[in-house]
């Protein structure tokens, strides 16, 4: 027999439901509970080592010296962490101190760490490798996770936890020796008896410890069908503590996504010296089941609650060079907020000026909220990628369909946008009830969804440099070609400055190619500025 569509929709909700809402919960930092094998010996023993290898540094940059000298604290760090006890016990039973009187970012000292980790002992293969820097010491890295009763560390901070990046040394230029935490950020190089030492760094772990952690990078669909869940996190987060003397980079991910999807592209531009002394990297987090005209209504407005921040820490010089990455519906969302709309996206529902609208005063707020807005100014420069201009024919597809009719919209949503009452609106809404617009993601990437003519006949800022990477799937026909989700008809953008076009398909962010081209707008725009 077969099963009409509505009621294997209805059958089907119940066990999708059921299975993301099971896969909750970011995992706990690694621990060390038993000593490893490498790692068991004579403190003292290793203390004096540690101190002869010390002493040979200051004499020399000797390559030698430094790796006796990282060999013996490695072992004195794990004999630190692993095992009972506080790391303070330990380290007065091996006859040092540790100090932690320093913060190491962001105003974390040692004592509010929740775990410190060995960066080499962090998997970095879901982020493409690791980048480091040789030198004296033990990269590291902290956690410090986000408790209730802990306030946030700085603004717009991730909503899980910090990850640190930091070296371990142990300092015998002090007596006792001293253990030093250093937070390689603020200072590349260390003084060992009056003489620099560069510091060993590794650049991947942080991050890579960070999406192992974070549920930013959890439950992709889950963020589709139930979005509600996630509206609480629907903001922009910063990587690190804000600098103002460096320039924002804001990557905003796409449709079945999270912040996640630049994870590999964020790895490989941390390993370059260039884009660490120079940019700083937000992303922004949003429930993708909901409408990309809402969602950019969102983007709009923690932007501009960004850019008082930066006012008052008066960084705006290089937060108006700001860039934009927008990869799929994270570029049609900035497209959207990058135009002068006027009354074009009410024009496609409403015949009435909006005073006139007979709703209450919550429906028209919203109204105005989502279709007639000022463009933010703070962008100077925007990379879209397998961005969907025109919308997606894989949107009126049966498993799309079939996804967009599961959706469950949350209801603090349904409030504060345009289905206050659907009544009210269907009573003014040009066409009536039957012509309310579409509120999920899926359906307003449709296409014939209308508000896409009312975003390509807007005029984008005049003054904003724009770069297209477009996906291709190896059939060999572009440009009459397509990513596999979005063809080149819609992800063409006729005032790019440069369009690149890449061999792969739609997920197309993690690809040496795309990460290249990224690569080369960021050096140019550090060029041209």
């Amino acid at each position: 027999m077969t099963v009409p569509y509505r009621s294997a929709l209805k059958s089907s909700l119940p066990l999708v439901s059921a299975f993301l809402i099971c896969q909750c919960g970011p995992p706990s930092p690694p621990s060390c509970q038993i000593l490893p094998y490498k790692s068991r010996g004579d403190a003292a023993l290793l203390m004096s080592e540690a101190r002869a290898a010390w002493n040979d540094l200051g004499k020399s940059d000797s390559q030698s010296a430094r790796q006796r000298y990282n060999l013996a604290i490695e072992k004195l760090i794990d004999q630190l962490r692993c095992g009972r006890g506080s790391h303070y016990d330990k380290a007065a039973a091996m006859g040092t101190l540790i100090d932690d009187s320093h913060s190491l970012g962001a105003g974390v000292t040692f004592k509010d760490l929740d775990a410190f980790v060995p960066a080499s002992s962090i998997d970095v293969d879901d982020v493409g490798g690791r980048h480091v820097d040789p030198g004296i010491g033990i990269p590291m890295v902290g956690w410090d996770a986000y408790h209730s009763e802990k306030m946030e560390r700085y603004p717009f901070a991730p909503p899980t936890g910090l990850p640190l990046n930091l070296t371990t040394i142990l300092d015998f230029d002090q007596e006792p020796p001293t253990w030093r935490v250093v937070y390689p950020g603020k200072a590349e190089t260390l003084s060992v008896n009056g003489q620099a030492q560069a510091l060993a760094i590794d650049w991947s772990a942080p991050s890579a410890l960070y999406w192992q952690m974070s549920d930013l990078d959890d439950l992709d669909l889950a963020k589709v069908i139930l979005p509600g869940r996630f509206t609480k996190q629907t903001d922009l987060y910063a990587a690190a503590p804000y600098d103002p003397t460096k320039i924002p980079v804001i990557f905003v991910h796409g449709l079945y996504s999270s912040p996640g999807t630049y994870k590999v592209m964020f790895n490989e531009l941390m390993g370059e010296p260039w884009f660490r002394d120079n940019y700083q990297a937000w992303f922004f987090s949003y429930p993708t089941g909901t409408s990309w005209v809402y969602n950019a209504a969102f983007f709009r407005d923690h932007l501009r609650r960004a850019t008082e921040m930066a006012k008052e820490k008066g960084g705006m010089k290089t937060w108006n060079e700001m860039v934009l990455v927008g990869h799929s519906m994270g570029g049609v969302l900035s497209h959207a907020s990058l135009i002068d709309p006027g009354h074009r996206f009410y024009d496609t529902r409403f015949d009435a000026p909006i005073d006139e609208l007979k709703v209450s005063k919550e429906t028209r707020r919203a109204i105005r909220w989502t279709t007639l807005y000022e463009p933010v100014t703070e962008p100077s420069r925007v990379v879209f990628m397998a961005a969907p201009h025109r919308g997606s024919p894989s949107a009126n597809r049966f498993f799309s369909r079939f996804i967009s009719n599961i959706i469950r919209l949350p209801k603090t949503m349904t409030i504060d946008l345009v289905d206050v009452t659907m009544s009210e609106l269907g009573a003014v809404v040009k066409g009536g009830a039957d012509a309310l617009p579409e509120k999920t993601s899926i359906g307003t990437l449709a296409p014939n969804f209308d508000g896409y003519q009312a975003l390509n006949d807007s005029p984008i800022r005049s003054d904003i440099e724009i770069h297209s990477i477009i996906g291709d799937r190896g059939r060999g026909d572009s440009p009459e070609s397509s990513d596999g989700i979005v063809p080149y008809w819609s992800s063409h953008f006729k005032d790019s400055r440069s369009e690149l076009i890449v061999p792969y398909g739609h997920s197309l962010t993690r690809k040496p190619e795309t990460i290249a081209e990224v690569k080369r707008i960021l050096q140019l725009h550090l060029k041209e500025l």
